[in-house]
């Protein structure tokens, strides 16, 4: 009988505890653009994430800048614009986030584009070979691409890759990389 006047306050307590609410995920309100941006991505509402993200991305955010880069390549918003893409992926990308050097090693890689660039995607799959050797092949299919049109010396002349790496947002498992 004692033993079980004990148990019954732990059962209770340990019951309450399931049944309240997490407190970190309670009244959690965006405050900010990207926070809002990204809620906006995640809830699939594409024009408003772009609305709220734009600014950040104009000003330096390498996560905004990937996520309008990628809400423009797969015209997320309505409107598919490369350009657009090419854009705002190469200032993430440049900046070190790692999701944009891996769009854009693909997005220059695909000859049927209009912005089809061996010089550029062996660049870029030179950057992220180290995170993902599975791309070496890849690689050597873009070096063999340059040996044989006489670019590979210009391609290997470029600056060395950013040290500075970030692994921040990437979303590019949910969407194929080009």
């Amino acid at each position: 009988m004692m033993k079980s006047l004990l148990i019954f306050p732990v059962v209770l307590w340990l019951s309450a505890c399931v049944l309240l609410p997490d407190p970190f995920s309670v009244g959690f309100t965006a405050h900010t653009d990207i926070e809002k941006g990204l809620n906006s991505f995640n809830a699939a509402d594409y024009p408003r994430a772009l609305e709220y993200l734009s600014e950040p991305a104009q000003n330096g955010d390498m996560d905004a800048q990937y996520i309008v880069g990628m809400t423009y390549l797969y015209g997320l918003a309505g409107v598919k614009n490369s350009y657009a893409a090419q854009k705002w992926l190469t200032l993430a990308a440049q900046s070190g986030q790692r999701a944009a050097q891996e769009q854009l090693a693909f997005f220059y890689q695909n000859e049927l584009t209009p912005l089809y660039n061996p010089i550029d995607s062996y660049y870029w799959f030179s950057v992220i070979i180290g995170d993902h050797p599975e791309y070496r092949e890849k690689m050597q299919n873009m070096e063999w691409t340059l040996r044989s049109r006489g670019l590979l010396a210009t391609a290997q002349s470029m600056p060395k890759p950013i040290e500075k790496r970030y692994k921040g947002i990437d979303y590019n498992s949910l969407f194929p990389l080009r």
